[in-house]
């Protein structure tokens, strides 16, 4: 493994049980469809379903997202249109906003421009556990504010620290439960606007992943999300034909979390990277036509994955880092041929932070299962977990 997938240049250019079944959006774009300003500006959205985007005059724009909000983001030195007065709006490109989700901060990292950071105030996450300088150096430098805390086990917010920011627009998420719906509540309080992200509920990785058009009308830059879009789909069309007539492999993904076991259905996003990448799902009967994941006995997650030829941990290595971790909560597991075989990977600590890169998953994928294909590669989303960690 020498050589690690690069992407092609363009154009300036944490929990995974908490995935939901995608949210429907009344009048949202079927797949494929164009969104054009007057002025030549558009987007096309093949594969997300969760939010539009109205192109009007001078290139103002009304965002639907994924609960059916709207807001009309207008230009700088632009005045609402009669017909709009009644909308939320705000100035783009925007500034002091607040990212209550990695995934979010993630879908700029698609366009070469650090400077689009300086218009984050807070997101919840410490300052060390960034992957990149472009967010931990700011945040140290106490540009950018945690704004509370998100872990494995527990996830809340400092109202006191997102009220003092004053920030002209949050990015809520949804699916995440009473905390999300109190951070709502404040905000309306305070008169705080702020829009729904629903990244996580598309039924497709790749409309997840173009949600970074979304957050590209925030800031004037749908020409460059368009063009870094679609070379990324051209690669994960291009892995698709390359393995297509390969063996496939037999694949587990699941979780296993305070002794319990949870796999992805058989309708989930990560089910079909499997089967895009080349691989045979080995729970393909288990929650079919559903996102998200089941939990299983001990006894039948032994039995399935007896078979298996690659088992996939969406747990990150700092929640557990090798084996061992898996084992010592389900002991019957540590007899699984799988797990002495060193077929077993693990996404990476960075994994939901860089859905930006979801092609590159795809290729890694393919890799794990097809080493033949793929001899030079190098994996930055996934790794082998070793039995012990040293």
């Amino acid at each position: 493994m020498k050589r690690q997938f690069k992407r092609l240049a363009v154009i300036a250019i944490t929990a995974v049980m908490a995935m939901t079944t995608m949210v429907g959006l009344t009048g949202c774009q079927s797949s494929d469809k164009t969104y054009k300003s007057e002025d030549g500006n558009s987007i096309k959205l093949q594969y997300a379903k969760n939010f539009n985007i109205e192109y009007l005059d001078n290139n103002n724009k009304i965002v639907t997202d994924g609960e059916g909000k709207q807001m009309l983001l207008l230009q700088k030195g632009q005045e609402a249109p009669e017909e709009y007065k009644d909308l939320p709006s705000i100035n783009i490109p925007i500034d002091q906003a607040i990212y209550t989700s990695t995934t979010q901060v993630g879908f700029l990292r698609a366009f070469d421009d650090e400077t689009l950071f300086d218009s984050i105030v807070g997101v919840r996450l410490k300052a060390e556990e960034w992957d990149f300088d472009a967010m931990k150096n700011r945040m140290l430098e106490g540009k950018i504010k945690d704004i509370g805390s998100n872990s494995a086990t527990s996830s809340s917010y400092d109202y006191e620290v997102i009220q003092s920011l004053k920030p002209k627009i949050v990015f809520t998420t949804t699916g995440m439960g009473s905390e999300q719906q109190k951070l709502m509540e404040m905000l309306t309080q305070n008169n705080i606007p702020y829009l729904y992200d629903s990244s996580s509920t598309e039924t497709d990785y790749r409309g997840t992943m173009e949600w970074m058009k979304y957050y590209s009308a925030f800031y004037n830059l749908e020409k460059e999300a368009t063009e870094y879009y679609d070379a990324a789909m051209v690669r994960i069309d291009e892995m698709k034909a390359k393995v297509e007539n390969a063996e496939k492999p037999k694949v587990a993904w699941a979780i296993v979390s305070s002794g319990k076991i949870y796999v992805q259905n058989a309708g989930s996003k990560a089910a079909q990277m499997v089967r895009d990448a080349g691989g045979e799902y080995l729970f393909d009967d288990i929650g079919v036509g559903k996102d998200g994941v089941t939990v299983l006995t001990p006894e039948e997650f032994y039995s399935r994955v007896s078979k298996a030829d690659y088992y996939i941990n969406s747990g990150m290595p700092k929640y557990g880092p090798d084996i061992k971790s898996i084992t010592d909560q389900v002991p019957v597991v540590a007899d699984l041929p799988i797990c002495s075989s060193g077929n077993v990977w693990q996404i990476t600590d960075n994994f939901w932070s860089t859905y930006h890169t979801i092609d590159e998953k795809y290729l890694e994928l393919a890799a794990i299962f097809h080493s033949d294909l793929y001899p030079d590669a190098e994996f930055s989303h996934f790794r082998q977990m070793p039995a012990v960690a040293k």
